[in-house]
């Protein structure tokens, strides 16, 4: 691993989970970038807290010295290939002559 990797803040993609039983959240971590393991980050009360004011940048709990960032993942595109069929079918009404008709 380079210097500058060691340097710079890697993001960890989260899944907001609640403790059954409690209202504690936690914000958890399934593969930590720099040891692959599993962490957990309070997230808060599950009434009256916003566990998205817990999202950023935190301390590695396997590496006290590294940081990582809290982000959601990204989400999935749509897929575009029922729109395309959909265009092309309507293209084709709208040209056809008009004579046909």
């Amino acid at each position: 691993m380079s210097k500058k990797s060691r340097r710079t803040v890697q993001p960890a993609y989260v899944t907001l989970r609640d403790l059954p039983g409690t209202r504690v959240m936690f914000w958890v971590v399934d593969a930590c970038p720099y040891c692959g393991e599993r962490h957990l980050h309070p997230a808060g009360n599950l009434r009256s807290a916003d566990p998205s004011e817990r999202l950023g940048e935190v301390t590695a709990p396997c590496d006290p010295e590294r940081r990582y960032d809290l982000q959601l993942p990204p989400k999935p595109q749509r897929k575009k290939g029922k729109e395309a069929r959909r265009k092309a079918r309507r293209g084709g009404r709208l040209e056809a002559d008009p004579d046909e008709w």
